[in-house]
Order: C-alpha cells, then sequence, then structure tokens
C-alpha cells in the first residue's frame, strides 16, 4: 500500500521565496509542486470555479502518476442543480483523464450534505471515490471513502480511500499517522498537511520518513 503525501492547495502565497522562487510565474507552480509531492487537494472554494479547461491545463502541468483529489461544500450543490451533478463530475472525471482519485464531501456546522447528495455526486465517477468529511455529524454510508479531522484516522474500517490531514509538523506525529495509516491498510490512503505556512515543509518531511519506513 502507498500512502500519497501532499498538501491542502498549492497556490499559497506564504510558500513565495521559500518552496517556490519568488520569480516563478503562477502557471508553473504546479508543475514545481507535482516535481515534490504525489497528491494535492483543490479547496472548495477552487472547485466552485473549475472548468474543463483548467482541469486540461492541470493534466498537461503534470504527470500520469499525480492525483488530485477535490473537496466540495454545501456551496457547490447550491450552485448545481441536483439532476446535474452525475453528469458534472462524469465531465471532470474524463478531463482528468485518470488523475482523480476522490471527490471530499465536506458537510459544514450550518449545512449537512444529504445521502442523495453523495449518491449523485458518486454516480457520476467511474474511478474515483466520494469521501464523507468526518467532522462533520453525518457519516454516511459505508461505500464511501473518509476524511478525517485532524491527525485523526478516518472512522469505520475498511473503506475505500482514507484521507488525514495533519496540521502539525513534528516527526514522531508524521511517523505515528504514517505507521497508524500502513497498519489499518487502507485500500487507498493520504495524508493531507494543512498548516497555513509550513505545510510544504510538513510534507516534504512526511516523504523522507515514508522513504526511510520502506515506502510504506
Amino acid at each position: 500500500m502507498t500512502i500519497q503525501i501532499g498538501t491542502y492547495g498549492w497556490l499559497n502565497p506564504r510558500w513565495n521565496g521559500s518552496f517556490y522562487d519568488p520569480d516563478l510565474p503562477e502557471e508553473w507552480k504546479l508543475s514545481w509542486y507535482s516535481n515534490h509531492f504525489r497528491t494535492v487537494v483543490v479547496p472548495s472554494e477552487e472547485v466552485l470555479k473549475l472548468s474543463v479547461d483548467t482541469i486540461d491545463q492541470w493534466v498537461e502541468d503534470t504527470d500520469p502518476d499525480f492525483r488530485f483529489i477535490l473537496e466540495i461544500d454545501p456551496k457547490f450543490f447550491l450552485q448545481n442543480r441536483s439532476n446535474e451533478l452525475s453528469c458534472k463530475f462524469r465531465m471532470f472525471e474524463n478531463h482528468f483523464e485518470g488523475q482523480l482519485d476522490a471527490v471530499i464531501c465536506k458537510s459544514t456546522r450550518a449545512k449537512l450534505i444529504k445521502h442523495d447528495e453523495y449518491e449523485n455526486v458518486q454516480n457520476g465517477l467511474s474511478r474515483a471515490i466520494v469521501c464523507v468529511d468526518t467532522s462533520g455529524r453525518d457519516h454516511g454510508s459505508k461505500k464511501y471513502g473518509r476524511s478525517g479531522i485532524d491527525d485523526q484516522l478516518p472512522e469505520m474500517k475498511p473503506n475505500p480511500f482514507a484521507i488525514v490531514y495533519s496540521s502539525r509538523g513534528q516527526l514522531l506525529l508524521i511517523r505515528e499517522n504514517l505507521e497508524n495509516m500502513k497498519r489499518l491498510n487502507f485500500e487507498k490512503c493520504a495524508l493531507i498537511f494543512n498548516h497555513q505556512d509550513s505545510a510544504y515543509h510538513h510534507a516534504s518531511q512526511a516523504r523522507i520518513l515514508a522513504d526511510l519506513m520502506g515506502g510504506v
């Protein structure tokens, strides 16, 4: 089992001058990022305005083994009719050409995403997996993947995809996360770092640790 390691987004202006060269053009940043990490979560704000032209450019900028995870929240369902969701995600997945791994449905305190909305998204996907955000109250059906809250493994095992978020970069904690994910033997899993300033550094440390641990 391979644990994909990446960050929450890649266009963080705070990374300019540290992870990114200050003179690196914006449109080259995904290519640079994909040379260091194997996956990325596209935040819900970006998915709201996502177009097939943008997806085509992302695919062109990355190699075939790089993976994308889309995050959607209740705003996405308000902007898109229920009967159009399956068609939209079928179109998205086709344009990702095998590089879309999962779609995270993230509920908020104000609004839970409903089961039929999960279904409408999943029905449009032939390969990618819908993951339920378990920081909300509704954990959905066992057939969905899970994305856990900070440094906690998702509940309900086994499941087809586990996503663990982490905002901390202590080596012992990173090692513990990697070991736990390996021990639980999820079908597919990703460790996503989301600290505003240091996510790329934490992810780099995790990749080194994963290599030392035998690629987990």
